[in-house]
């Protein structure tokens, strides 16, 4: 229970901090902000203060900040210099990418404070999960396997098991692991994947050991982190584009709920790595040039700097709608995959 209790804040907590950038920069920027809400529907506890309503609503997809002004359908009243459409085209920017930027800065502040804590991990790697009725499983391997060799060669953080899989094309793979300091050998024979590729189907990490680090290193380690995660995601998108990830394998607000209470169950550590990922993850997926997203607003942006006069507002309008109702739909269909998945 505690573990979910504290998945809930950690996801929470995220929502916060990106619409939290938005409101921070409007308000600096001196945009009317009307509300502040974590969720979405009708106010359940609210209050007002400074001319914006903060409230929690009953439908937990997430969260917006509504700024008067930014959906161009709405009614307001277009002579007022305060309102979004009429702030300079650089603070609209601002606003857009602020929220973004707070997801980027929370993951930096989060991995800093693991690195002074606790230290950096180690590089050598364990099994933190063995996927049921997979190669691997039923060769025998467990969760917290120590990988040491595979096929003769050392294997790392720096020389990770994949490659060694990925160069056999299939052929059998002998792994060496230590098992609470027991040498143990496994002969595991890849599947062949949709994708085209081969795997045994092991999750892993690092092992719990981890090596302290001075500020110059932690600051060093927790300023590229962001860069890092974005290209694994960005990499992850691309498999999606290209079919070798399917819907079925992603996960919505409850699915993210329960990966992020497996990791609080691990520990303090992967509970805040956990966090500071999903804050990357939270922060590029919203970067993309999408309707409804911060980067579809920011196209909309770039499209009037470069015609010098604003998009039709009902274009505008129409366009985020639709992408808002297609991402919502998406929203909802791995919701209830994630409701009755098992685990």
């Amino acid at each position: 229970m505690a573990s979910i209790v504290l998945a809930i804040v950690g996801l929470g907590l995220l929502i916060v901090l990106h619409e939290g950038g938005h409101f921070l920069v409007a308000r600096l920027c001196g945009m009317r902000v009307e509300r502040f809400s974590i969720g979405f529907g009708p106010t359940l506890i609210g209050f007002k203060r400074g001319g914006t309503l903060f409230q929690i609503a009953p439908i937990p997809l997430g969260g917006f900040v509504q700024i008067t002004g930014l959906n161009p359908s709405e009614e307001f009243d277009r002579s007022d210099p305060y309102v979004y459409p009429n702030r300079p085209r650089y603070m609209r920017l601002f606003t857009i990418l602020a929220g973004p930027a707070a997801n980027y800065l929370s993951a930096f502040i989060i991995m800093l404070g693991v690195l002074l804590a606790f230290g950096a991990p180690s590089k050598i790697q364990k099994v933190t999960e063995p996927r049921s009725g997979k190669p691997a499983a039923l060769a025998g391997m467990m969760s917290g396997d120590v990988l040491v060799e595979a096929n003769g060669h050392a294997v790392s953080y720096d020389a990770p098991i994949s490659d060694v899989i990925r160069a056999g094309q299939g052929a059998p793979v002998t792994i060496k692991v230590l098992r609470k300091g027991q040498p143990m050998t496994f002969v595991v024979t890849p599947e062949h994947v949709a994708s085209g590729a081969y795997q045994v189907g092991i999750e892993i990490g690092p092992v719990d050991e981890r090596t302290p680090v001075g500020l110059q290193t932690a600051l060093r380690e927790a300023v590229v982190y962001p860069y890092y995660a974005s290209v694994l995601t960005l990499n992850n998108l691309y498999e999606l584009v290209r079919g070798r990830v399917h819907i079925k394998d992603l996960s919505g607000p409850i699915g993210i709920t329960k990966q992020i209470a497996k990791a609080a169950d691990r520990g303090a550590v992967d509970y805040l790595e956990f966090v500071a990922m999903l804050s990357v993850y939270l922060g590029l997926f919203n970067l993309l040039p999408l309707p409804a997203l911060d980067g579809g607003r920011a196209v909309f942006l770039l499209i009037e700097s470069v015609r010098r006069r604003s998009v039709n507002p009902r274009i505008e309008a129409a366009v985020h709608t639709v992408g808002f109702v297609l991402l919502l739909g998406v929203l909802i269909i791995v919701s209830f995959k994630d409701i009755f998945a098992k685990g």
